[in-house]
């Protein structure tokens, strides 16, 4: 099959529902924060600090998505179909497990938490509060992730956005009426946008599992396919998911030690922080979406043994959209200040986030190769090499250049962003090389 015949529209058909899927994510994730900006300041700074933990838990739900997603799409392309009924089930009942123990140890745990991260005393009782509340929402959130990941391998990109639409919709409607009181509601601020979150994925779980059993033909959740227990099929979910969900988990990880930095800074950089993970989320959106198409049918052909056609996608994707994301990155910093100068008045944050968009440029070049050739390399059953180099780059670079460069030499937010830059460019390289290298096509699949 000839990527410019067959495959480029399929990956296009794909995209864009995933695009428009991740737009609404990211409104998702950042309305509290974007909406609490017009309330104060701290709450903004409580949110994104409580945020970047919940963060790092999703990730762990992600260990059991990413794998089910792989999994699915090579058993499809092998034609194994008792195989997928079964990993649909393994996979929900271990996410629900692992979501209700994380949601007991942060419900007791939230306030030493946030002393640990050394943040603001101002923001760290909302923040407190705000990560309880939201903790509850971690086993709504996790059977979300699953569903997603079943419907994502089957190509079904359509559902997922049209749910995602009416989620953020539910929180968009939550957070005006709890942030800000409405009728006889009180102001309740962050507590109140937790709540709203807490909302909108109860909304969430409940529209995919049933876009999940009535799109999906013979899609179960029957108990009966763990009986006997499927112990060689759990082991190849936990050594694909360990790993590809290990880089991202590293990654998230490496942020929050970069945030306790950016804590001891002061609030005005925490808050220009969250906006510019807000501006760089934007910029990687598009080459975000596609590559997680392509991942499908880079599956799909690894399951058919096709890694000529696998060879093909990830050449084509990255030399399409890495330049559209660069112009994107152009554009926002260019007109930087007028973007910051919408969330805040506060001139320290214009000022400062005009010169981390303009190392996001360079930062951004690195993550698109990034993102698409891990995605990949996860997608053939590459998985230990990219945690690997992750997690030394990640930690060596981004966390130990950060603290040289931003507290050591006194160059604050803007010298952890170079190290960040550094971080990514440097991983780019290594990952292109593995990817050219071929090594991939001797692992064993399906």
């Amino acid at each position: 099959m000839a990527a410019s015949t067959s495959s480029k529209p399929v990956l296009w058909k794909m995209t864009w529902p995933i695009f428009i899927e991740l737009l609404l994510q990211m409104l998702v994730g950042n309305i509290d924060q974007i909406m609490l900006s017009h309330f104060n300041a701290t709450a903004v700074a409580a949110v994104g600090n409580a945020n970047q933990v919940i963060t790092i838990l999703l990730l762990t739900f992600s260990v059991i998505s990413l794998a089910s997603t792989i999994l699915i799409s090579q058993y499809l392309g092998a034609g194994q179909q008792e195989k997928v009924q079964q990993v649909y089930v393994l996979s929900a009942v271990v996410n629900l497990a692992v979501s209700l123990v994380l949601m007991a140890l942060l419900l007791l745990g939230a306030d030493r938490l946030m002393a640990l991260m050394q943040v603001p005393a101002e923001a760290r009782a909302e923040a407190a509060v705000y990560l309880r509340i939201t903790a509850v929402s971690l086993p709504f959130q996790a059977l979300m992730l699953t569903f997603s990941a079943f419907l994502r391998a089957h190509a079904r990109m359509t559902v997922i956005m049209l749910s995602t639409g009416v989620i953020n919709l539910v929180n968009i409607l939550g957070n005006t009426a709890l942030i800000y009181g409405l009728g006889p509601l009180p102001q309740l601020g962050a507590a109140g946008a937790a709540l709203s979150t807490l909302t909108c994925r109860m909304v969430g779980m409940c529209l995919l599992l049933v876009s999940f059993l009535r799109s999906i033909p013979g899609a179960t959740l029957s108990p009966r396919m763990l009986n006997p227990w499927p112990s060689m099929l759990f082991r190849r979910l936990l050594g694909i998911g360990l790993p590809a969900g290990g880089e991202g988990l590293s990654y998230n990880l490496s942020q929050a030690a970069s945030l306790v930095f950016v804590n001891m800074i002061g609030t005005y950089a925490v808050t220009t922080r969250v906006y510019a993970v807000i501006f760089a989320q934007v910029c990687y959106m598009l080459i975000s979406a596609v590559s997680q198409a392509t991942a499908v049918l880079v599956g799909y052909a690894i399951g058919a043994r096709d890694f000529e056609e696998a060879n093909r996608l990830n050449n084509h994707v990255l030399k399409v959209f890495t330049p559209i994301t660069i112009s994107i990155t152009l554009a926002l910093a260019l007109f930087a200040k007028p973007l910051y100068g919408l969330f805040s008045t506060d001139p320290q944050v214009i000022a400062l986030g005009q010169k981390i968009m303009c190392i996001e440029v360079i930062l951004e070049i690195g993550r698109c190769f990034n993102i698409v050739l891990v995605r990949n390399l996860q997608a053939v059953g590459d998985v230990r090499y990219p945690v690997t180099i992750g997690i030394i780059s990640q930690w060596v670079v981004a966390v130990g250049v950060a603290w040289l460069l931003g507290m050591k030499l006194g160059l604050g937010l803007a010298g952890i962003w170079m190290a960040f830059a550094m971080d990514e460019c440097l991983r780019a390289i290594i990952f292109w090389a593995r990817w050219k290298s071929g090594r991939w096509k001797d692992l064993q699949t399906v």
